[in-house]
C-alpha cells in the first residue's frame, strides 16, 4: 500500500471562514479581506470550497468560468493548483474557484483514505507564494469544511448581529473542536467578526452585546469591530469588485479595512 506523505498541519497564513449558518457574510468578508490586503500590497489566494460557487461569480471573469475547477482538483486527487488557480479580476489576488459539480466528488470522496487531507496536499506547493489564503466555506458539515480546517491555522467566523448570531458559530467551534483533537491540533479561532450591524437601533445592539460577551469567553487573539449593514457591501459584487475598488470611503469600506488591517497585523506579528 502506497504510504501519504507528511505533511505539517496547517500553515500560519491560511485562514479559513466559516460559520454553519448561511447569509452571515462569509463571501463578503472574504471577498473583502482580499480586496483591502491586495490593495495594501498583499499577495492573497482566494479558495472557493462551496459549491455554489458566489465567490468564483464575483473573482473570476466571464472568460475563466468554463476553467478547470476545485471539482477537477478534488476528483483528480492533484498534487497541487497548477491549472485550477486563476488570475481574478482583483489585482494581487488569485482564484481557486468552485463549481456545483463538486457536490458530487464530495459524495464519492468519503470512501477515500486521507480525505481530510486533499485541500492540503494541493496547497502546500504554493504556500510559500501568498502572504494571506482565506478559504471560503459553505454553510455546511462536509469533506469541504473539513478539507478547510485541517489546512487552516486559523479560522475566522463572520457573525451576524442578530439574536439568532451564534448559532452556527456553536455549531461550526464543535466541529473545529473535534478537528483540533483528531486531525490538526494547531487550528485555532482567530476571532468573531461582527456583521451587518444595523447601527442605532435595540435589536443590534444587544445582538452586539452578546457576541461580544461570546468573544470575552473564548479570547481570541484578534478582536474585530462590528462591520456595518450597507448597501455598498451588495452593490459591489455586481460590478466584480471589493469594497476596496466600489467604495473604499464608505463606512462599510472603512469596517473592512479596519478588519484586514487588524488580520493582516496580526499574521505579520505586528501589534
Amino acid at each position: 500500500m502506497q504510504k501519504r506523505k507528511a505533511f505539517v498541519v496547517s500553515v500560519e497564513r491560511v485562514i479559513a471562514i466559516a460559520n454553519l449558518k448561511g447569509g452571515v457574510g462569509k463571501t463578503t468578508t472574504v471577498l473583502n479581506l482580499a480586496g483591502f490586503a491586495a490593495a495594501a500590497g498583499r499577495r492573497v489566494l482566494a479558495v472557493d470550497t462551496d459549491p455554489q460557487g458566489s465567490l468564483t461569480q464575483i473573482l473570476l471573469p466571464e472568460s475563466g468560468l468554463a476553467g478547470r475547477t476545485l471539482t477537477d482538483a478534488f476528483r483528480e486527487r492533484a498534487q497541487s493548483l497548477d491549472g485550477v488557480r486563476q488570475a481574478s479580476v482583483l489585482a494581487g489576488v488569485d482564484l481557486v474557484p468552485a463549481s456545483l459539480g463538486l457536490d458530487a466528488v464530495l459524495q464519492a470522496a468519503t470512501a477515500w483514505t486521507g480525505r481530510e487531507y486533499v485541500l492540503l496536499e494541493m496547497l502546500t506547493p504554493h504556500l510559500a507564494e501568498y502572504d494571506v489564503i482565506l478559504i471560503d466555506c459553505r454553510p455546511a458539515i462536509d469533506i469541504s469544511v473539513t478539507n478547510a480546517l485541517t489546512v487552516a491555522r486559523w479560522m475566522l467566523v463572520p457573525a451576524e448581529c442578530s439574536f439568532m448570531a451564534l448559532d452556527g458559530y456553536e455549531y461550526v467551534q464543535t466541529l473545529a473542536h473535534q478537528i483540533q483533537k483528531r486531525i490538526n491540533p494547531q487550528l485555532t479561532l482567530l476571532g468573531i467578526l461582527p456583521t451587518r450591524y444595523r447601527a442605532g437601533t435595540s435589536h443590534a445592539q444587544a445582538s452586539l452585546a452578546e457576541i461580544e460577551r461570546q468573544v470575552d469567553e473564548v479570547n481570541p487573539p484578534v478582536r474585530f469591530n462590528p462591520v456595518r449593514l450597507a448597501v455598498a457591501a451588495a452593490d459591489a459584487p455586481a460590478y466584480k469588485a471589493s469594497l476596496a475598488q466600489f467604495a473604499p470611503s464608505s463606512a462599510v469600506g472603512h469596517d473592512y479595512r479596519d478588519a484586514t488591517e487588524r488580520t493582516v497585523a496580526f499574521l505579520e506579528g505586528r501589534p
